[in-house]
């Protein structure tokens, strides 16, 4: 049977989103004197789902230098918060000599491209929306949206010029539901004071993006990093690294640890924090995974990169893990000089002595237990708790080595996870529940569903209207959507199940699983 119906317009209402700068306040928690700096850039923040992260266009993608306080809040508008601060490490060698540019409490990555006057004001975080599809002219961001820079974007006429809705038809690629973009590098040696290398040359684009939904995956916020060696020298020996400062709630009560299957480092709690902190699901953990490593050469793999697979190399994920806990006579702390982090970033202490089997395993892991089935010190199961009380941790987790030539590029993608199912145990299975799934999303490209088969359409215009008719081609199709199938947890005592969410939020479909070894 054909169909009929009558064209109409559809408004939505647009969200307008505000830049800030600052000027740095006080410091609000202890961090190295040596890693003191007077100078900060533009200011603003990813708020495109349940999180909330303050960040900065030099590299700090979770900063605590915003607003003086722990920079990533979860849920959005609790005051209460999951990460202090975070940023990309980056080091290598250079002409046998270490060189590194990280972003931890003060970045050492200046904005703007390489080579360029970072103080420029077109330097800045650009944020971006789906809403401002509604209404493009009202965002200034989307309208000087950079392309010159390298911010991606879809030119719809393919006529390589930059004319944004509304006024043509180009808008900037949107990878989620909110989209932030900046560009920094390391090439300026005055922001070299931390570990006081020189700079390896090395110019990031940053993109950070995340969804809002109903489920899960509106507890994940993405971020691209696309390197590039712009300096003129090789890089041998080169990794990347995520470094985090997680404070759940209160920080003195924090432990931190791997799963080395997934390629994940975990904070998760030592007791419960809800009850005066204000977790209405739990406290909840917070993990970090490489959805998208650095590529190395490979025959016969095949990697991902810049949205398209690469043959003969492939992607690291995950290959050291290292947490934090100074003076406790390990040899693992917090970095002072470029050896130090170099040292640190390869899985060994800070000296480059092995790190003592009794932490690792003989891995190049700390702590790669699954604290769900640790039952003391004396078992097989390696975790902080083991070790040391709980209390402030911090943690790198690396990926590497890898060879960058001069203009050579690597996409490292990587997301920063929250889940909350009870009591913080409960809360460590959830997230990597949430993690595999989301792992699987991303591999995916997002691909939400597939379009149903092409109708044949007939198209009738009259004098008030206009009416389409087509045939029954496209009434039923099925298709499967990785990203709906976000689990939400009930119980983790013994049997749970797992609710798939559609975009509505309405639960479609409900399985059992059950949870062995707990």
């Amino acid at each position: 049977m054909g169909n009929r119906i009558n064209i109409a317009a559809i408004l939505i209402l647009c969200l307008v989103f505000d830049i800030l700068i600052a000027e740095e306040p006080a410091i609000g928690k202890q961090k190295p004197a040596s890693q003191a700096k007077t100078m900060i850039y533009d200011t603003g923040n990813f708020d495109g789902n349940r999180i909330h992260s303050d960040m900065q266009n030099n590299g700090m993608v979770v900063s605590h230098r915003v607003y003086g306080r722990s920079g990533l809040e979860w849920p959005k508008g609790n005051n209460t918060y999951a990460v202090f601060a975070s940023g990309l490490w980056l080091a290598g060698m250079v002409d046998d000599e270490v060189r590194v540019a990280c972003s931890q409490y003060s970045p050492e990555r200046v904005p703007g491209p390489y080579g360029s006057n970072s103080k420029l004001p077109k330097h800045k975080l650009y944020k971006v929306s789906r809403s401002d599809y509604a209404d493009p002219s009202a965002n200034e961001d989307f309208q000087n949206w950079p392309v010159d820079l390298g911010a991606p974007w879809i030119d719809v006429d393919n006529d390589g010029i930059y004319d944004p809705l509304p006024r043509g038809s180009d808008h900037p690629d949107f990878f989620g539901d909110q989209v932030i973009w900046y560009v920094s590098n390391d090439g300026d040696t005055t922001g070299h004071t931390v570990f006081n290398t020189l700079p390896l040359g090395v110019e990031v684009q940053t993109t950070i993006f995340g969804f809002e939904r109903p489920d899960a995956f509106g507890d994940i916020m993405f971020v691209k990093e696309l390197i590039i060696n712009k300096g003129g020298n090789t890089i041998e020996d080169m990794y990347a690294g995520i470094w985090s400062d997680p404070d759940l709630g209160d920080a003195g009560d924090d432990f931190v640890g791997c799963d080395t299957t997934l390629g994940m480092g975990i904070c998760y709690n030592d007791g419960n924090d809800e009850d005066y902190l204000g977790y209405s699901d739990g406290t909840p953990a917070v993990g970090y995974d490489f959805f998208q490593g650095p590529m190395v050469p490979s025959p016969g793999d095949t990697a991902a990169a810049y949205g398209r697979k690469i043959p003969n190399f492939k992607n690291l994920s995950m290959t050291s893990f290292i947490g934090f806990k100074c003076g406790v006579g390990y040899g693992v702390c917090e970095a002072n000089t470029g050896e130090e982090v170099y040292n640190l970033m390869q899985g060994l202490t800070n000296n480059g002595s092995e790190i003592p089997e009794e932490f690792t395993a003989g891995s190049k892991f700390m702590l790669p237990g699954d604290p769900t089935k640790n039952t003391g010190p004396d078992d097989n199961v390696i975790v902080d708790s083991d070790f040391y009380s709980s209390g402030d941790r911090y943690f790198t987790m690396n990926a590497g080595p890898f060879t960058m030539a001069p203009g050579d590029s690597q996409e490292v993608v990587y997301g920063i996870m929250l889940a909350a199912a009870g009591d913080p145990l409960d809360s460590y299975l959830y997230l990597k529940q949430v993690d595999e799934i989301a792992q699987l999303a991303f591999d995916s490209q997002f691909d939400v569903h597939t379009a149903p088969p092409e109708p044949e359409v007939t198209i009738s215009s009259y004098d008030s209207e206009i009416i389409l008719t087509w045939d029954d081609l496209a009434e039923s199709y099925i298709d499967e959507d990785v990203i709906d199938k976000m689990p939400v947890p009930i119980d983790f005592d013994s049997t749970f199940a797992t609710f798939y969410v559609d975009s509505t939020g309405l639960a479609e479909e409900t399985r059992d699983y059950t949870i062995l070894d707990t």
